[in-house]
């Protein structure tokens, strides 16, 4: 679906695509990713494809209905009914990746049904809409639980599963990640370079994290970036556009991050700090 606007690209992994479309015909083409369409609610679109074999087959699909699209297939898109729509493009490589799985090949297109992928995109089409678009790690989060649960949709011989225990990291794994993080907080930290420091993949990296603190690595940082943040605005007289760098943060995301998390502005913080 030519013409979208980027949302977010990493070159070689995967792009993001999130936008409002009016009743569109798309035509014919195909990827050298894989592409997964993720429309949003009210949408009704229909998909022609050549299958494996040749033959010509016609989709009608809805707004619960996520397309797979692998690579190299010439499909078109008929978008019939206004809706928004979020859409990837994504490595294989990636996807082998995030899953920690040898090289995944998808044969053919298929859709699924996933009320996971759906509120995954959905928050990347919230985070779109808000302005600012999604930041490095927010986006490869969101990419990677896509990809994952689009392997598990690919797997239809059910011998991919995710294991029921997942270990947490121990105290010291644990302090080297955050001193990492607290080391690169002026910097985009990405969830490949977090799961390089533990040499696993970026997928089996989110889940022992999330094991280990209960909460993403996105989350996480976050909180690390506004508690620095709390210190610099008490003890120094940077302005707040400074600490908001200083924290790996523009402007705008900091004042409102800040805001939420503590209920009072950075300014307003500052002023209260030095009564």
């Amino acid at each position: 679906m030519k013409k979208r606007p980027l949302t977010f690209a990493d070159p070689g992994r995967f792009e993001i695509y999130s936008h409002h479309s009016a009743p569109t015909l798309y035509a014919e083409e195909s990827h050298e990713t894989v592409q997964i369409c993720v429309p949003m609610e009210r949408a009704l679109y229909s998909v022609t494809r050549q299958s494996e074999t040749g033959r010509t087959l016609v989709h009608n699909l809805g707004a619960r209905d996520v397309l797979v699209i692998p690579v190299g297939q010439p499909h078109s898109v008929n978008w019939r009914r206004p809706a928004a729509i979020v859409s990837l493009q994504v490595s294989e490589r990636f996807i082998a990746q995030a899953t920690g799985l040898p090289k995944l090949h998808l044969g053919d297109a298929f859709t699924l049904r996933d009320p996971f992928i759906s509120a995954a995109a959905a928050q990347l089409n919230m985070s779109h809409g808000a302005g600012d678009g999604p930041n490095i790690v927010f986006a490869d989060a969101i990419a990677t639980v896509i990809a994952y649960r689009v392997a598990l949709g690919a797997a239809a011989d059910g011998g991919f599963r995710p294991q029921e225990n997942v270990p947490p990291f121990s105290s010291a794994q644990l302090l080297r990640l955050e001193r990492f993080i607290d080391e690169h907080l002026d910097q985009p930290i990405s969830l490949a370079a977090l799961a390089a420091q533990m040499n696993l993949s970026v997928w089996h990296f989110v889940r022992r994290f999330n094991a280990s603190h209960g909460l993403s690595p996105h989350v996480f940082i976050t909180e690390r970036r506004l508690i620095r943040a709390q210190t610099l605005l008490a003890g120094s007289d940077r302005s707040i556009t400074e600490v908001a760098l200083e924290v790996g943060l523009s402007h705008s995301h900091f004042s409102r991050s800040f805001l939420r998390r503590f209920g009072v502005s950075p300014r307003e913080f500052r002023r209260r700090q030095r009564i």
